[in-house]
């Protein structure tokens, strides 16, 4: 048994208005990353739907190319939603110009049934192909890309079904579908490819939306480095690996000379902007490996990889000088900087915590001889002082 043509068309409007209405519950940003397109080629198609459901109240030629070239307009919008989405280019003439193009030439051939199928089932393939391929340049995505580029796929397949039956197989009709249950079949088909990709551009959104809350929690919104909580978790994970391989690890606790006097004599928004040159400055002096995290007010944590604390000691103190002489945020007298330096003894439980109030310690040293200095190991940093000298 099948349906009446005109009930299942008004079923499936009535169903792309409602996942017009799940995307605007589902996502909270709802003019950025292409959701605006999305849900505008959702209200095309829900309008080309509906005019095949009012067939007979038009003239059944021309809502026939009208509800041909909607529908093409619509997957078309949805193209440059996912083109949005993935910040890729996306010509405007898909919708300021193909969309009129392929109506005035449905519009031409809407007394020639299996020739408007024909040519409207093309069009609209090659924009679901090229809603897959869009999506295929996504980076990221998982499943839900890989979702959205199934049903794409799907969509076109079905649409290039319905083109070579419509060749084939022509009827002497000028319905948009008529009741035969192969087109009643694609056109249910279509419905759902365009359901399951409205629900994976949806978890695009959601997963994008979690990422960036994963990614808040993890660095420090002012100076964009590791937050205390996520500095610690990469570094017992960069210990692991060094733990395993034998190499030696050096941690750095860095603490900016009378903060508190910045931010009382020039404001909380000069000492917010010496911390961001100050953060942006030890970035460029890490290594790839290297890692650096806020560990408290004006206190970071430096963990350098494969480095021993000499070399640690060498590093430490260039960059002590970068910061004297950067002049950091335009303020005279310029900020220094005061570094304690500790090994990581890999093999003892809890080497990271116990290498944090080492380094905690040089620093207070560091701070006690006058602050704008490097402490570390005593013994280290003696035969480091008496090399330096020596050189």
């Amino acid at each position: 048994m099948t349906l009446d043509l005109r009930t299942l068309a008004a079923m499936l409007a009535a169903s792309a208005l409602l996942m017009s209405v799940v995307l605007c519950a589902g996502v909270r940003a709802r003019r950025a990353g292409g959701f605006m397109k999305w849900n505008l080629g959702l209200g095309l198609l829900a309008v080309g739907w509906l005019l095949v459901a009012l067939r007979g109240l038009l003239p059944d030629a021309t809502a026939a190319a009208t509800a041909n070239a909607l529908l093409f307009a619509g997957f078309c919008l949805q193209l440059a939603a996912v083109a949005e989405f993935g910040e890729q280019s996306a010509p405007r003439s898909l919708w300021t110009l193909l969309g009129p193009l392929v109506f005035a030439v449905l519009l031409l051939l809407r007394h020639n049934h299996a020739a408007l199928t024909t040519a409207a089932s093309l069009a609209c393939a090659a924009a679901l192909g090229g809603t897959a391929t869009a999506a295929l340049r996504l980076a990221g995505g998982g499943t839900p890309r890989r979702m959205l580029m199934l049903a794409c796929d799907a969509g076109a397949i079905i649409l290039l079904a319905r083109a070579a039956a419509a060749s084939f197989l022509p009827q002497p009709r000028s319905d948009l579908l008529a009741a035969r249950a192969v087109d009643q079949a694609a056109l249910v088909g279509l419905f759902a490819t365009s359901f399951v990709a409205s629900i994976a551009f949806l978890l695009l959104h959601r997963e994008r939306a979690e990422a960036g809350l994963q990614r808040l929690a993890a660095f420090d919104p002012l100076t964009e480095v590791f937050s205390r909580l996520a500095f610690l978790n990469f570094a017992e994970s960069q210990l692991a690996r060094a733990r395993r391989s034998g190499e030696p690890c050096t941690l750095l606790m860095l603490d900016l000379d009378h903060f508190r006097h910045i931010n009382q004599r020039f404001g909380r928004e000069a000492g917010d902007r010496v911390l961001r040159e100050f953060a942006a400055v030890v970035r460029g002096a890490l290594r790839a490996g290297d890692l650096v995290g806020r560990y408290d007010g004006e206190e970071f944590c430096v963990l350098l990889t494969n480095t021993a604390v000499r070399a640690a000691l060498e590093a430490a103190e260039r960059l002590r000088a970068t910061v004297a002489t950067r002049r950091l945020g335009g303020l005279a007298p310029a900020v220094t900087v005061s570094i304690g330096v500790a090994p990581c003894e890999l093999q003892r439980p809890g080497s990271l915590h116990a290498a944090i109030d080492r380094a905690d310690q040089a620093l207070h040293r560091a701070k006690e001889g006058g602050r704008d200095r490097v402490a570390g190991p005593v013994a280290a940093h003696a035969q480091y002082a008496a090399a330096a000298v020596a050189a």
